[in-house]
């Protein structure tokens, strides 16, 4: 069975996102006035009476706790500040509209919570006269959510998450508080985190069509769990973008034509607490070839001093397999002593990406004993010769142009679960437990399953 259009049947595709766990339960992850300020409207939630659509034409500040109501659309023409020790909650069904013209952004110093549903996601996005073909990969409509030091909680939950990276201007409010990482007239992240405490849950959810990095923490805990990023970076960018300080688990989610990486993670300039992800079980397709960059564009990336665990992910016609930026064989900073890596599976439909299942750009030397790196994974409805192929304009073309389709939702015309005869299944590490397998935040549980004995995303259907 197929999986239906997100955007004409998100019901049925977003009743798919939860049904996940880990393998032992037999359920599958994915396949989510006068100072130009305005004060907080919109009502309480449940005062009887009808909740009525937020137009925001200035600066918006959240000072006490606020909620926006369920099936509101959100007219989102002004940044929106939210003060320290304020929650925003966004109820399902809510649509967040970006004005192109103002490229508003979320500034964050206390708590956003969207939380969202499989029947009611909520989206961020433009308005339909903006959201068209045309528009993947060249419109970037919003600045991003910005969390300042000062931020506790972050979290997506069924959300739809489209069109950011704006360029920042002496406009924006992280430009105008300072924010280091953020410069005047180059684009924003579509998240930005400052504080190895905060709490950054984004689960199942689909973040798509953005111009650069999606996420860029540098520094938090971080819990992405059964997502789908699709058509990140325009010439570059990363998935995620993960810096100094941040620790967390990457499981479960579905990378899909990304510009550079999935998950890239660094400890440069590293804090009192070095930054430690792990990425397991992940299904990354068609990765790493609209990076233009020399030595740049991948799967999964790690280097400057960090540590981690990669285990169990399945690495289709990507540029690069699994990097450990360093000098081959001789010389890499990455604490090697602190990373543990493998059961990966590779496939290439075409010489060059076979012959950088273990990047010569990278410390590794070769792949891993357990990782797999000959024969089809067999997904159930995925064509890996054929899906996605890539043309060289001579011998040794550094920069292979990309066969591929920009459209919405593409990749829900395929199943990426396993064949029942796939050698992926059986094949992975069951032994990785979650660093953050419970996190308490919003009002709610979020739980993370640990590695599964298949090798990708997607089990068995």
């Amino acid at each position: 069975m197929k999986i239906t259009n997100l955007f004409s049947k998100g019901i049925f595709f977003f009743l798919a996102l939860i049904m996940i766990n880990a393998c032992s339960t037999n359920d599958d992850p994915i396949n989510g006035g006068d100072d130009n300020t305005e004060e907080p409207g919109g009502g309480e939630p449940g005062d009887g009476d009808q909740a009525e659509d937020i137009d925001i034409t200035a600066v918006y500040v959240i000072s006490t706790d606020e909620t926006w109501e369920a099936g509101i659309t959100v007219n989102w023409g002004g940044h929106v500040v939210i003060e320290e020790g304020a929650t925003l909650t966004i109820e399902p069904g809510v649509k967040v509209m970006a004005d192109k013209t103002v490229a508003p952004e979320f500034y964050i110093k206390g708590n956003l919570h969207a939380l969202g549903t499989a029947e009611a996601p909520i989206h961020f996005t433009v308005p339909e006269a903006d959201r068209t073909q045309e528009n993947i990969l060249n419109l970037s409509a919003w600045g991003g959510f910005i969390c300042t030091a000062t931020a506790q909680s972050f979290v997506l939950d069924h959300c739809v998450v489209e069109f950011g990276n704006a360029v920042l201007t002496d406009e924006h409010i992280s430009i105008q508080e300072g924010i280091v990482k953020l410069e005047n007239g180059e684009p924003s992240y579509g998240f930005y985190s400052e504080n190895p405490a905060t709490k950054v849950v984004v689960h199942n959810s689909v973040i798509a069509y953005m111009g650069d990095d999606a996420f860029r923490p540098e520094g938090g805990q971080i819990s992405f769990y059964n997502n789908v990023f699709a058509f990140i970076g325009t010439t570059g960018g990363e998935a995620l973008n993960i810096k100094k300080g941040t620790t967390g688990d990457i499981c479960y989610n579905l990378f899909y034509h990304i510009a550079t990486n999935g998950p890239k993670w660094s400890n440069k300039n590293g804090m009192e607490v070095q930054t430690d992800i792990q990425a397991y079980n992940n299904t990354i397709v068609s990765g790493g070839w609209r990076r233009n960059k020399s030595g740049r564009g991948g799967s999964i990336n790690i280097e400057e001093a960090a540590r981690g665990t990669i285990i169990n992910n399945m690495i289709v016609n990507c540029r690069y397999g699994f990097r450990v930026v360093g000098e081959q064989g001789v010389e890499t900073n990455v604490d090697m002593a602190n990373t543990t890596y493998g059961h990966q599976f590779y496939f290439g439909n075409h010489l060059r990406m076979q012959e950088e299942f273990a990047p010569s750009n990278g410390y590794l030397v070769a792949v891993a004993d357990s990782d797999i790196t000959s024969g089809d994974p067999l997904f159930v409805d995925y064509d890996v010769d054929n899906a996605f192929t890539i043309t060289e304009n001579g011998a040794g073309d550094e920069f292979p142009t990309p066969n591929e389709t920009k459209a919405f939702g593409d990749w829900e015309q395929y199943n990426f679960h396993l064949a029942a005869n796939s050698p992926a299944i059986g094949a992975g590490d069951d032994s990785v437990s979650p660093k953050y397998a419970s996190i308490q935040v919003a009002g709610k549980t979020f739980t993370v399953p640990g590695s599964s004995d298949f090798i990708g995303a997607f089990g068995s259907n």
